[in-house]
């Protein structure tokens, strides 16, 4: 086995050549990569704290929205209940309009049939009367006068009933 001897020669100008592009390296690169990457790092820091901004602002607005939507189900269920009372009330008045209606139509009957009860007493007295003069000329055979005999039949009607009354 051979040993292999170092060529100082191209150590020494590897070396020289390698501290030669580590200067210019550090001298033309080094600074404006850093400070890329140091340009990269704080947009990515201002990206992270708006995105952190706009996720607090996100769970305000979802606050906000969600107390709007509780107000909203809170006037709603008013309305609802303001629907039903005004549904309550008209059907309220309904009944009442229909109650009256009735009433007011059994008070015309009664008035009707009270009227017509009357018509049928006058109607049956007149006939009463009539027939009590037929009766009376015939029992007596001849024409008496009628004015005198419906005066006297018609007090004894009238007499009639107010011992009915009594």
């Amino acid at each position: 086995m051979e040993f292999v001897t170092p060529n100082w020669t191209n150590l020494l100008t590897t070396a020289v050549g390698f501290i030669l592009f580590v200067w210019v390296l550090a001298k033309f690169a080094w600074g404006p990569i850093l400070n890329l990457l140091d340009q990269r790092r704080e947009t990515i820091q201002s990206d992270y704290a708006a995105a952190e901004k706009n996720l607090v602002d996100a769970e305000s607005l979802k606050g906000e929205f969600e107390l709007k939507l509780q107000d909203i189900k809170v006037i709603e269920r008013e309305k609802v209940q303001e629907a039903v009372k005004r549904g309550e009330d008209l059907a309220d008045g309904i009944v009442t309009k229909a109650n009256d209606t009735a009433a007011a139509r059994t008070e015309k009957a009664e008035q009707d049939l009270e009227i017509e009860t009357q018509k049928a007493q006058l109607q049956l007295r007149d006939d009463v009367v009539t027939m009590a003069i037929g009766a009376a000329e015939k029992v007596i055979g001849e024409r008496l006068d009628d004015g005198l005999h419906r005066k006297l039949i018609q007090e004894y009607i009238d007499s009639i009933e107010v011992k009915g009354d009594a």
